[in-house]
């Protein structure tokens, strides 16, 4: 071999590795600039969201106090606050269908064509699961922590429950209540991804009992036993269905 050859020989293959160098990155940097549109993009529509709620902000306040009754706030500026608190929240219950179709975009690539309409249909039921769950701790949830919690007054503890506190408390819970009921979802996704089986899932609800009770301490934003009790039970129960849909994928 001349060195003309052994010239033309090494410049063929010095390329190589730059090439494949800027092929890894280039990926990254693109997946980076689509996440980045996919959170602008969500926060506008929760923008506009909220913006289009401000206009109801009274009438859904109204309806969230219903099971407290009567509310006060301690400073002038805390009714605005409220309405733009209660806004945002349902600016986020709105926009929900919108927030998954972006992560489900995101996400679109990972997946073959075939495999692109079952996700689809996973994220239509994740948006009708958390509003299952959101109204679960609307009907069953709020008014029982709230009727074990005001239980405590006596004729020397008289109830004044300030607006700002308790739109906190009960967006919280409902916003809990929407999250706890993913799981199904959740499970089944890292299933179908292989990263969990559902007979190790089954093998150890022993921690994952553990895990739900810590879970549910953590999500309800009381320290009383009954509201987390309230919270876990519902989570032990998707805990078994989520074992069943993940064995169904997994066959």
């Amino acid at each position: 071999m001349t060195g003309m050859e052994s010239l033309e020989t090494d410049s063929n293959h010095l390329p190589g590795p730059v090439l494949v160098r800027d092929q890894e990155k280039r990926p990254l940097l693109e997946h980076l600039e689509e996440l980045r549109r996919r959170l602008l993009r969500s926060f506008l529509w929760i923008g506009i969201a909220t913006a289009v709620s401000l206009r109801y902000s009274e009438p859904i306040l109204r309806r969230l106090v219903q099971p407290v009754g009567r509310v006060v706030f301690l400073s002038p500026a805390e009714p605005f606050l409220v309405h733009l608190k209660v806004a945002f929240l349902s600016g986020i219950l709105l926009s929900l269908p919108l927030l998954f179709w972006e992560i489900w975009k995101f996400f679109t690539p990972a997946f073959l064509p075939s495999e692109r309409k079952p996700i689809l249909l996973l994220v239509l039921l994740s948006v009708a699961l958390f509003s299952l769950g959101a109204a679960f701790s609307w009907v069953v949830l709020l008014p029982t922590a709230l009727k074990f919690l005001m239980g405590f007054g006596s004729d020397i503890l008289s109830p004044m429950v300030t607006v700002a506190s308790y739109v906190s408390f009960a967006g919280w819970l409902i916003l809990a209540g929407g999250l706890v009921f993913q799981m199904p979802m959740v499970v089944l996704l890292l299933a179908k991804l292989q990263v969990i089986h559902p007979w190790s899932l089954l093998r150890h609800w022993r921690i994952a009992l553990v895990a739900i009770l810590v879970a549910a301490a953590v999500l309800t934003p009381t320290p009383d036993v009954i509201t987390q009790l309230l919270l876990a039970v519902p989570m032990a129960v998707l805990y078994l269905i989520s074992i069943g849909l993940a064995a169904l994928v997994t066959r």
